[in-house]
């Protein structure tokens, strides 16, 4: 079910209004067992059969959950009940995502080396959200295993954990931690976060609806000119600006959607993106982007790998497998795990350099040269995020450093129109982190949901679905 649809608007409203009913007493199962039925009414509007992928996943880590807070369990068992919860998550994930792109691969290698492989026709349709759940669940897992959390007694409380809706098909990815304390509240509305959560909604509608999909317009209309060999550098690094905001507002707009749809329902979700293109370093652009993908790949990832923990040379080793691993997370293509590589040999290098840290103190030619980097090589990485493969993207990078430009034409401008509420949005974070302004105060924060609410109501069509859907 998409969020720009009558159909979530309708699931939504019902909600909202059991929320008015059932969430005004001291009924927290009543009201929870409606959100769980609208969480999988919301998952099961996409394809129904699909259903038992995420209660499989959900089941064998609840029931692992269970098994490994007995006190009887030996650490080899409690080792070998994770062994089977995380292969069950993985295996899933595995099959339904990356089963096709090994089978391709297969096919590349027999062509080469004569083994007389053929692939075969079939498809496997990918789950909707199943990389975002997977990892929510194997988080929770994992956290009982190592005794930062109860185990639940409930499963119909797991169960919308990993469930709720507004997060489930593309993050924010949640912490049990962080969730679970919310369920026994009391779903008294308080009219002030009600407000906010509208306003975040109509940010997120204003970002997807307006920016993202504007945008899309233009880079998929336009993107192969960058993989011609007449190319220029005008219209290829133009269509690689669209893109990059094309990707930020489009999840940064989901995301907060789903946060406002959260607090209408009673809970809050943590942000997800803080204006990642004003980042000064590679590890600060991992604080401010996917915020809660960089820390499930952190806490679960790097530092059980070691972290930064046992040298220099083995830190640089777990950054570059880290981000490759987060490449591949994101999409089962080569160009993806580019993507990643070169985000995880960035972060190296700037350890190495010593400029992961303390860039503040620096002199300001320093930190400015460095965040032009920063940001070149993240305009860079999004072309291989959105090549079709990896020739074509060395072609538009090619075509980039050609240096050949050519006088912008009128619809060229009108595109970079589009941008603006990007860089506004960005410049007005970077003011307000350094003490130069002061936040909105509520009421021009409602006049100015206002006017997105206006822009949105002028702009509305048909809707693109959003990019992470099919991560």
């Amino acid at each position: 079910m998409n969020f720009v649809s009558y159909a979530f608007a309708a699931l939504l409203l019902i909600v909202c209004l059991a929320r008015l009913t059932v969430g005004r007493c001291k009924v927290e199962p009543a009201y929870n067992g409606v959100l769980l039925v609208a969480s999988l009414v919301f998952y099961g509007w996409h394809i129904p059969s699909y259903l038992w992928v995420l209660l499989v996943s959900a089941t064998i880590d609840f029931y692992a959950a269970m098994a490994l807070e007995r006190p009887d369990r030996s650490p080899p068992t409690r080792k070998a009940i994770l062994a089977i919860s995380l292969g069950t998550n993985l295996g899933l994930l595995g099959f339904f995502k990356y089963f096709g792109f090994a089978l391709d691969n297969l096919q590349w290698v027999s062509e080469h080396v004569g083994l007389g492989f053929s692939r075969p026709a079939w498809q496997v349709v990918l789950p909707m959200g199943i990389s975002f759940y997977t990892f929510q669940s194997m988080s929770y897992t994992i956290d009982v295993y190592r005794g930062h959390l109860r185990a639940l007694p409930r499963f119909r409380d797991f169960i919308l954990f990993i469930a709720f809706f507004p997060q489930l098909v593309a993050g924010p990815i949640v912490r049990a931690t962080e969730f679970l304390p919310q369920m026994p509240r009391v779903r008294h509305i308080r009219w002030p976060v009600a407000a906010t959560g509208l306003a975040f909604i109509i940010e997120g509608y204003f970002l997807k609806m307006v920016c993202a999909d504007t945008l899309a317009t233009y880079v998929n209309k336009y993107w192969e000119h960058g993989y011609r060999a007449d190319g220029n550098s005008t219209v290829t690094l133009w269509l690689a600006l669209l893109f990059s905001g094309q990707i930020f507002c489009d999840f940064a707009g989901y995301s907060q959607i789903a946060r406002g749809c959260a607090y209408l329902l009673g809970y809050t979700l943590p942000i997800n993106f803080r204006s990642p293109y004003i980042a000064g370093s590679f590890k600060n652009f991992w604080e401010r982007w996917h915020i809660t993908l960089s820390r499930w790949l952190r806490d679960y990832l790097y530092v059980p790998l070691g972290g930064n923990r046992v040298s220099a040379r083995r830190t640089y080793v777990n950054l570059l497998l880290v981000m490759l691993l987060g490449g591949l997370w994101h999409g089962a293509a080569w160009t993806y795990v580019t993507w990643g590589g070169l985000h995880g040999a960035a972060l190296a290098v700037e350890r190495m350099l010593g400029l992961h840290r303390g860039l503040e103190q620096r002199p300001w030619w320093l930190r400015l040269g460095w965040g032009l980097v920063v940001q070149g090589v993240v305009l860079v990485a999004w072309v291989f995020f959105r090549s079709a493969s990896f020739a074509d993207a060395l072609q538009f990078l090619r075509n980039i450093a050609k240096f050949e430009t050519v006088p912008m034409n009128w619809e060229m401008w009108t595109a970079l129109v589009f941008l603006a509420p990007v860089a506004i949005g960005h410049a007005w974070t970077w003011l307000v982190e350094h003490r130069w302004v002061k936040p909105l105060t509520p009421a021009r924060r409602a006049v100015l949901t206002g006017v997105l609410l206006y822009a949105i109501l002028s702009a509305y069509g048909s809707s693109n679905a959003f990019i992470y859907f099919q991560f």
